[in-house]
């Protein structure tokens, strides 16, 4: 299955050969090498030089693990989209008084929007979710800093899922406290590990917090990484992969692996707005990585996603309440304009086929 949804995506034959390596002992030097590559790897890609924690779980362990850590009073969490709304429900789940400023789906939250909702009372943390996946929606963050200087008690913490590898996240420089991702999107590897990098301060903030739980506890993570271990047992298949792919970006080169995404999503648009769909996103909160597609004037879609389907080619549908009103590209992690002109032909050669039927 040729996989063009907004994740899992394709992984490169050579890494798949990384995750077929034998297994060893993760107290070993030889893994405490590998996680320790992994990390400065990792500090490189997102270009900080704060604490990196890793975990053998799903991303929304590092969303919980954020709760967990840095909330002891009132959380706030901007929602425009299907898991920036999950972010806020984990609050809520572990007993925080969690408040929500809601955006309109396919919008970011803008800096004037953001501090209007920091001044009506204290918060210990703001979670925004950087590329919406569920809409194609990103919230540029760099214009955020200014806002979130002026309220020094609360942390900036950011899902950067589906933009991480994909599009520009600088760490340090957008004042970040908690950046969390996954392997399976931009980064082109299978499921399984989360990571984060965690700023000094939130670090100072997690040794306050109390009933931190044990498995995402901060300081118990941090602890382990000072002999380049892991807690517990960590996948060493995913440690093979997660190294050697971090290798091959930088081989690529970062910046121009930005500039391959961004080219992928402005050829995108192009082709859906040639059938008369329209792109669901607000201009300039439109993804690099994830197109959503809205039909606008343009043809039924649903249809051609099946018989994509029966290709073995995977375009997902739109999300939720969107279902059937959108469609969403992924174009992201080892895809390249080849890959999206075949997709494009072979999806207008489905509509075609609909439009004789």
């Amino acid at each position: 299955m040729k996989l063009f949804i907004p994740g899992p995506t394709q992984v490169h034959p050579d890494i798949l050969q990384q995750m077929a390596r034998p297994a060893i002992g993760h107290r070993t030097p030889e893994c405490a090498a590998l996680w320790g590559a992994a990390r400065a790897g990792l500090r490189k890609l997102m270009h900080t030089e704060n604490e990196v924690l890793m975990l053998t779980a799903p991303a929304s362990a590092m969303m919980e693990a954020a709760i967990r850590n840095l909330v002891s009073g009132p959380s706030l969490h901007v929602v425009n989209g299907a898991f920036s709304k999950r972010w806020r429900d984990i609050a809520l789940a572990n007993g925080k008084d969690a408040h929500t400023l809601d955006i309109p789906w396919g919008e970011g939250v803008s800096a004037a929007g953001l501090r209007a909702a920091l001044e009506e009372r204290v918060y210990d943390v703001v979670t925004i979710v950087h590329n919406e996946t569920s809409t194609g929606t990103v919230t540029p963050l760099e214009p955020l800093k200014a806002v979130m200087q002026d309220f020094p008690c609360t942390l900036l913490c950011v899902d950067t899922v589906s933009s991480m590898a994909g599009s520009p996240v600088l760490v340090d420089d957008w004042g970040i406290d908690v950046c969390l991702f996954g392997l399976q999107k931009c980064l082109a590897l299978p499921a399984g590990m989360a990571m984060a990098s965690v700023s000094a301060r939130a670090m100072e903030r997690a040794a306050e917090v109390p009933n931190r739980g044990w498995l995402l506890d901060y300081l118990q993570l941090a602890k382990g990484n000072v002999k380049e271990q892991s807690p517990t047992t960590p996948s060493t298949a995913h440690l093979y992969a997660l190294v050697a792919q971090l290798k091959r970006i930088e081989e690529e080169g970062l910046e121009n692996r930005w500039q391959r995404h961004a080219d992928m999503a402005k050829a995108t648009r192009a082709w859906a707005t040639s059938h008369g769909w329209v792109p669901f996103p607000a201009e300039g909160n439109r993804s690099d990585t994830v197109s959503c597609i809205a039909r606008g004037e343009g043809p039924e879609f649903v249809g051609a996603l099946a018989a994509l389907k029966e290709q073995g080619i995977l375009v997902s549908n739109g999300y939720g309440d969107l279902k059937n009103k959108t469609f969403r590209i992924g174009h992201m992690g080892e895809h390249n304009m080849n890959d999206l002109t075949n997709l494009f032909t072979r999806f207008d050669a489905a509509l075609n086929a609909e439009v004789q039927a």
